[in-house]
């Protein structure tokens, strides 16, 4: 075997960790699954991800396909079509579509790192002393400017705050429920859990090891946003994401509404069928004007009721 293939075999067997998993048989749904700190550190970092970065992340193939992160999928997709003309300066949208992660230092250091934004970087303005009063602005994307009018390019390395330990301790074991609850594993944990869940019989509970990579910390995340039970389709399942809990569906059932007053303003309204949720409306000048009126009005008396 070539050298570099024994390398990268090598990297690809560190790079994983493995879940006890109890699965009950009879229900097919994963009972609950016990890892350490390396799988548990990772599912907490899923908190520390901005926004932005969630979107990118679950937009891209993993072994299920990309899914949309509700309207935010959208919002990034807006900002990353938009024309650099219509932004303020030509970072905007490196912040809005790479935001910073404020644990990014220790995230890096994940096992099972999945965010590929760049490392954190520090900028002062130009000039050593700044010739405004009230000192630099720092920025951590560069060609920003200062309040002085100059641009901010001075990379600097200040002493960040490093989370050298994680989030959990090194030496701990935990419970993960299969709705991504982590609990720790004392004793007695374990039996309480297959009380509350209504499993009474151990013949009916298989246990399983699994391993973990990036690419299923990804469809973690993904399974994350749109279901209750990410283990379980995670690990029994196995199958295609329904995205229909985010997507908006084809089906629409179109009306019309008139108010009850004697000047009747009509407007079209899309439903969803399934739950009945406003998608949209859709409706002339008459309607838009009694809507500006009624904010106006509702901010004037807000302003009357604080003065």
């Amino acid at each position: 075997m070539a050298l570099a293939s024994i390398e990268a075999e090598s990297i690809e067997q560190v790079d994983n960790v493995h879940l006890r998993v109890l699965v009950d048989k009879k229900r097919n749904r994963v009972v609950y699954a016990e890892a350490g700190k390396d799988f548990v550190d990772v599912l907490f970092s899923f908190l520390t991800l901005p926004l932005g970065t969630i979107a990118r992340l679950v937009a891209k193939e993993s072994n299920i396909e990309a899914v949309k992160f509700g309207s935010i999928s959208s919002l990034h997709k807006s900002v990353s079509d938009l024309d650099q003309q219509f932004l303020s300066n030509q970072t905007c949208k490196e912040m809005l579509l790479n935001p910073r992660n404020s644990m990014e230092a220790y995230c890096h250091k994940l096992k099972l790192n999945i965010d590929d934004t760049e490392p954190m970087q520090y900028f002062l303005c130009m000039y050593g002393n700044c010739r405004r009063k009230s000192g630099c602005l720092l920025s951590t994307f560069k060609n920003q400017k200062c309040y002085c009018g100059e641009i901010l390019n001075r990379e600097v390395f200040p002493n960040c705050f490093d989370l050298k330990d994680g989030f959990v301790k090194e030496n701990a074991t935990f419970i993960i429920c299969d709705d991504l609850y982590v609990m720790p594993n004392v004793f007695g944990a374990s039996l309480q859990l297959l009380q509350k869940l209504g499993v009474d019989s151990v013949d009916a509970i298989e246990e399983q090891t699994v391993v973990i990579n990036k690419k299923e910390v990804l469809d973690l995340l993904k399974l994350s946003l749109i279901s209750k039970t990410p283990l379980t389709d995670f690990i029994c399942k196995n199958q295609s994401v329904d995205n229909s809990n985010l997507n908006n569906n084809t089906e629409f059932l179109i009306g019309e509404l008139t108010s009850d007053d004697a000047r009747h303003m009509s407007v079209k309204v899309t439903l969803r069928k399934s739950n009945e949720q406003i998608l949209f409306v859709e409706a002339e000048d008459d309607f838009i004007d009694f809507l500006i009126q009624e904010l106006v009005r509702v901010e004037s008396r807000h302003v009357f009721d604080v003065t």
